[in-house]
């Protein structure tokens, strides 16, 4: 390729990158392929011709994402507003690594989460551009030669230690096919030598950019799906607590054995609480956490957004709170937030409410098939018995800072609430994330209601008896 050529090209790149950055564009590039040196060598120029300060590089070993604080790392890594980030490799390779024995059912299961997962970056403002660079198998491994030497033993410098059958094969064909969505479509790059491949690689790159920046997805108009039992309907909130203190003592003690079980297993445990203010989450949390090690749990207030986790997708701040296998995450508030205050308040967007179950479920998917066991409280408390919390809290020095003028006008707005609290749970009560409604009009049969469902779901997921 002449001076020439590469510099107009050059330029094109520069001025898309420039645009992304004034208005504050995320974009996200993912390379895959049948090389490791030709996808690592392709990088290394993409990123030479790039200003720097705007670039954020990841380079994935796919075999080493097992569990689901590490597999949402591909969600943890997008860009914020106005970078642009690659992905040297990606949940492609991570499939591939894993299509050995691996069910069509799985395979399609993984197709639905890949492109579950585009869309939700797509929708929420990411311009995504995939390429694959390919070869005859017969060809791959001379053609690779020119890109770089082959280490002699397997390095994160050098992941050519893959099967090259396996990446040019025909269920690798059939996970781009199904995957070459009109959101997020492959650009099919043939390996040739090195500068072609490079220049070829770019100018798709910085054609797909062009085009991405003057297309927006259009809104999603269909109603949120309704489709799941709703067990708020049923409750009963004149339910008390019998033996409460023998019945804690005796749960706490069967929730710390399950926990020794739980830290050697590849299983883990998220806990999320939701409910009205004063609805008794931090009394559940609090009789929860008091009956674990400290080793194995943190418990996660979910608050404002930061400016960070404003600059990023909406799930995107979750993600670095997500235990490892054998800890628990208990959650004070969640990612429901999309689905109950933001909507009510106007702090997201119709369009961003209507694709918010969607969203969710599928987020929910991808740790339960990593191992999470998930467990969703909604706390339920009348409203007269809010009032009167309300009132004790105001009456004592000690808890009168727990009542804001938020609370009240969140109060204020109760049938509302109500409306929404149901479309949630009928649109995300799934089979492998249920929610449970806890009655807890009266805190300690609530309480030992916590703590029962936890050491119930536990033993399931453990397979204890």
């Amino acid at each position: 390729m002449d001076d020439d050529t590469w510099w107009d090209l050059v330029n094109k790149l520069t001025e898309v990158q420039r645009e992304l950055f004034e208005k504050k564009i995320p974009a996200l590039i993912i390379l895959e392929g049948c090389s490791g040196r030709v996808i690592g060598r392709v990088a290394g120029d993409l990123l030479n011709k790039l200003e720097p300060r705007g670039v954020k590089y990841t380079h994935f070993q796919p075999e080493d994402l097992f569990c689901p604080e590490l597999s949402l790392r591909f969600l943890e890594a997008t860009p914020a507003k106005g970078q642009l980030a690659v992905y040297d490799r990606g949940w492609y390779s991570h499939v591939a690594e894993n299509l050995e024995g691996m069910s069509d059912e799985r395979l399609e299961n993984n197709i639905n989460e890949i492109n579950d997962f585009e869309k939700y970056l797509v929708y929420n403002g990411v311009l995504l551009v995939k390429l694959f660079l390919t070869a005859e198998p017969d060809k791959a491994e001379t053609l690779a030669d020119a890109f770089g030497p082959r280490h002699k033993k397997k390095s994160f410098l050098n992941d050519d230690y893959v099967d090259v059958n396996v990446y040019t094969g025909e269920r690798m064909k059939r996970i781009i096919k199904k995957t070459d969505t009109p959101y997020a479509k492959w650009s099919m790059i043939d390996i040739e030598d090195p500068e072609r491949t490079a220049y070829n690689s770019i100018y798709a790159i910085t054609n797909a950019l062009n085009h991405k920046l003057r297309y927006v997805p259009a809104p999603r108009d269909e109603e949120i799906p309704r489709i799941y039992d709703n067990p708020r309907k049923t409750v009963d909130l004149t339910l008390e607590a019998e033996d409460y203190d023998i019945k804690l003592k005796e749960y706490s003690k069967e929730l710390i054995n399950l926990q020794s079980k739980l830290a050697v297993s590849s299983r883990s445990l998220i806990v999320i609480f939701e409910g009205r203010d004063a609805a008794g989450k931090g009394g559940s949390i609090k009789r929860l956490a008091h009956a674990l090690n400290p080793r194995g749990y943190v418990a996660k207030p979910i608050g404002v957004p930061t400016d960070d986790d404003s600059n990023h997708t909406y799930l995107w701040r979750f993600c670095k709170e997500m235990p490892c296998y054998g800890r628990i995450t208990i959650f004070d508030r969640s990612w429901y937030g999309r689905m109950m205050v933001e909507p009510i308040e106007g702090f997201c967007t119709e369009d961003e409410y209507r694709r918010s179950a969607e969203e969710i479920n599928w987020f929910e998917k991808i740790l339960t098939d990593s191992g999470a066991v998930i467990i969703k409280f909604w706390m339920e408390i009348s409203k007269e018995e809010q009032l009167f919390r309300f009132t004790k809290r105001l009456e004592n020095p000690l808890k009168e800072w727990k009542i804001t003028d938020e609370d009240w006008r969140n109060r204020a707005k109760w049938e509302i609430y109500d409306e929404y609290v149901d479309r949630m749970i009928e649109s995300t009560n799934t089979p492998y994330a249920p929610w449970f409604v806890v009655e807890s009009e009266q805190k300690k049969y609530g309480r030992l209601k916590v703590l029962k469902t936890v050491i119930d779901e536990l033993k399931k997921a453990l397979k204890i008896e």
